[in-house]
């Protein structure tokens, strides 16, 4: 932990780090959601993604950290309304249920100074989060109907 111009970091730069890597999952769930033809999913990943490497490679308090959490609440409630009528929602919701598990846990073991262990429970998030999005673009996804705009895909 250290601190830089007011700006406290969360974490030591090689844990920082890890979850940057980590964050790269988002890119391989997007570029799978393009090639399966999902490009709006492949689209709310690919904001995830930049996103969260943006915010990872210097993890801080800032207007990062909050456009990073706008980013992914965004890109969850997107593919939880895609996922509702979706061949394989009900693994995707379960997967996703487990991924998210790891984010209180990990809030609990940072806040006991297991820092490396908070690490890996976030980086579990990432990989299972990502892991949940695969599943869902693995089947078929009903396209979403927006009134004025119309299917966001064709069926």
């Amino acid at each position: 932990m250290s601190d830089k111009k007011n700006n406290i970091y969360l974490l030591h730069p090689a844990q920082s780090y890890f979850l940057w890597k980590t964050s790269f999952c988002s890119l391989i769930s997007s570029l799978y959601a393009f090639r399966v033809g999902y490009y709006d999913n492949g689209l709310v990943n690919g904001c995830v993604f930049l996103s969260s490497i943006y915010y990872w490679q210097n993890p801080d308090y800032s207007y990062r950290r909050y456009l990073d959490i706008g980013c992914v609440y965004s890109a969850l409630g997107y593919q939880l309304v895609s996922a509702y009528n979706a061949q394989y929602s009900k693994i995707y919701y379960t997967t996703l249920f487990t991924s998210i598990c790891f984010y209180p846990l990990g809030i609990y073991l940072y806040n006991k100074k297991l820092y490396w262990y908070s690490t890996y429970s976030h980086s579990m998030l990432h990989i299972l989060a990502n892991v949940a999005n695969i599943i869902l673009y693995s089947g078929h996804i009903r396209p979403l109907y927006v009134p004025y705009f119309g299917y966001f895909r064709r069926c």
